[in-house]
């Protein structure tokens, strides 16, 4: 048995700057356990390489959600990332935060917005931002997106003439309206949490990848430890942290005794905590996806399937990361609020090529010889990309809840993972709201002239019944799965679990409620904040650059 004094399930993204920051301390001793590997790759580190990654059963859990009535009955694929860096391997590369008022409405004490700026800007190291919103000097380093051409240009020019605000940083002072994002990036290089925080481990900081956690050690009340499946337990002196998402914490808990008693009863495990609230709640952003043709392949990024423009590309991100294939393939983020601009419901992407993300939609598509190379370098689905624009739609406060239950008491099942998309009816309609508002944005010039029509299952829907099949047919996750071990229910304010001593949770599960935007930067601050509290440092000052814009 070997020991530390801290032990962190899970190196993504909370993980691995959890771990950096606890060993920032040469007093303690800390060990970073990851089923993966060490998220290195070359197709991770380039980002265009996500088609490398995603479905990719060596850096991606690949997991499936249960049928979903609100879809129809279709079941959808959940691309969590499988090794260091966690889902920062696999993600949009997107750098926003949620807006003051999730923060706020978490009505925890310690995190408040102003409460949590700080952690934001220590996180992060912005290339181009210099304010008091913004970091320069964090591990996590952000640019403005690059691939921004005359596609997105056009679209961006067409939401103004469609009434939106066209403003300049997401993560500033305000956030409906259309704006190019920051993307973590730098360089050419995907700025994963493994890459950004793990480049240049401690000696008191210890990695075991390749190493599946089967259950929490408990004796006594208190956790004291690992139990790998091999059978071998990695000892904590001092504290346990859980830090496997918002699937993977639920079921190392309940897998160890910690859960919904009846739940646990029912697969054979003894109950060491009742605590009915882990698994439930889960909140994720539903994605709807509406797709436009275009017959202007040069401005669409599917160019690069052809083998020789794939070459071209790689070739130039291999000889100094420039080029197209440095940065994401989307660049411009669009926020629509139906009543308060400080709490938009709907979060808005432009892709500049139509692709089929939902790896459970249909068999894959037979792909042309010259063609194979490229499509992996971008495509993330079954199907080749093509010139075009796809929308897609994010619904950021959804009303419906899922949960996150055991399949068994086997550690190496897959969850049972139900998001349960539009149980409450008005999150189809706060969606419908939105469908209509792109299609405004869509007919102004100089989009207009650049596209053609709708296609797919939005090419005939128009009157109400056909735009709800349309969405029931074409929605999908987020990729922001969250809350299904929230502080309130599971944890306290400070992320310690109730009931058992000595044991924490520090990733997206733990947040009380979702939010506005993407989960990277706010796991990311998340885990900076936590890194204090179990060290006992004194928070960071809050801080109130929203007052000096009012």
């Amino acid at each position: 048995m070997t020991s530390f004094d801290y032990v962190i399930a899970g190196g993504g993204s909370a993980g691995c700057a959890l771990a950096a920051r606890l060993a920032e301390d040469p007093s303690v001793s800390v060990c970073l356990v990851e089923a993966g590997g060490k998220g290195r790759d070359l197709f991770i580190r380039m980002p265009a390489g996500n088609g490398f990654v995603f479905g990719n059963p060596r850096l991606d859990w690949g997991y499936t959600s249960a049928p979903q009535p609100g879809l129809n009955g279709r079941s959808i694929y959940f691309p969590r990332g499988k090794a260091l860096g966690g889902s920062s391997i696999v993600n949009g590369m997107i750098y926003m935060r949620g807006v003051p008022a999730d923060y706020d409405g978490w009505q925890m004490p310690g995190w408040s917005f102003a409460d949590v700026l700080p952690y934001f800007r220590r996180s992060e190291g912005s290339r181009n931002r210099r304010d008091a919103w913004h970091g320069a000097d964090g591990p996590l380093k952000t640019e403005p997106a690059r691939n921004f051409g005359e596609m997105e240009r056009a679209f961006l020019e067409a939401a103004v003439s469609a009434g939106h605000k066209q403003i300049d940083d997401f993560n500033g002072p305000y956030r409906t309206g259309v704006a190019r994002n920051d993307s973590t990036v730098s360089k050419g290089v995907r700025q994963s949490a493994a890459i950004s925080y793990l480049s240049n481990p401690p000696r008191n900081l210890t990695l075991r990848t390749h190493t599946h956690i089967a259950r929490i050690v408990v004796e006594n009340g208190k956790a004291v430890g690992l139990e790998t499946m091999g059978g071998d337990v990695i000892h904590a002196a001092r504290e346990v942290i859980i830090c496997q998402g918002a699937f993977g914490t639920p079921q190392l808990l309940m897998l160890s005794g910690i859960g919904p008693a009846d739940h646990l009863t029912k697969h054979g495990i003894k109950v060491v905590a009742n605590l009915p609230s882990v698994g439930a709640h889960l909140s994720d952003h539903p994605d709807v996806s509406m797709q436009w043709g275009s017959e202007r392949l040069d401005l669409s990024p599917a160019k690069y399937q052809r083998f020789d423009h794939a070459a071209k590309l790689m070739g130039h991100w291999l000889l100094n990361g420039g080029g197209h294939g440095g940065g994401a393939f989307f660049s411009t983020v669009l926020f629509h609020a139906l009543e308060d601009p400080a709490l938009p419901e709907l979060e808005v992407y432009m892709t500049p090529m139509v692709v089929e993300e939902n790896l459970s939609n249909g068999a894959a598509e037979t792909i042309p010889l010259m063609q194979r190379l490229g499509r992996k370098l971008l495509v993330r689905g079954r199907k080749m990309a093509r010139p075009g624009v796809q929308i897609d739609i994010n619904l950021e406060r959804p009303r419906s809840e899922g949960t996150v239950y055991l399949a068994s008491a086997d550690p190496r099942a897959h969850p049972v993972i139900d998001p349960n998309y539009f149980a409450d009816p008005l999150d189809l309609n706060v969606l419908k709201s939105g469908v209509a508002a792109m299609r405004e944005v869509m007919a102004q010039e100089p989009i207009a002239s650049l596209t053609t029509s709708e296609i797919g299952a939005w090419k005939d829907a128009h009157s109400d019944t056909e735009i709800e099949r349309a969405i029931r047919d074409t929605a999908y996750t987020g990729h922001h799965p969250a809350c299904t071990a929230r502080m309130g229910d599971v944890l306290d304010g400070e992320l310690r679990v109730h009931g058992i001593d000595g044991l924490r949770v520090c990733d997206a599960s733990a947040m009380p409620k979702q939010i506005t935007g993407n989960l990277y930067a706010t796991v990311v601050m998340m885990a900076e904040k936590a890194a204090d509290m179990i060290l006992g440092r004194a928070p960071l000052p809050a801080e109130f650059p929203m007052e000096q814009t009012q």
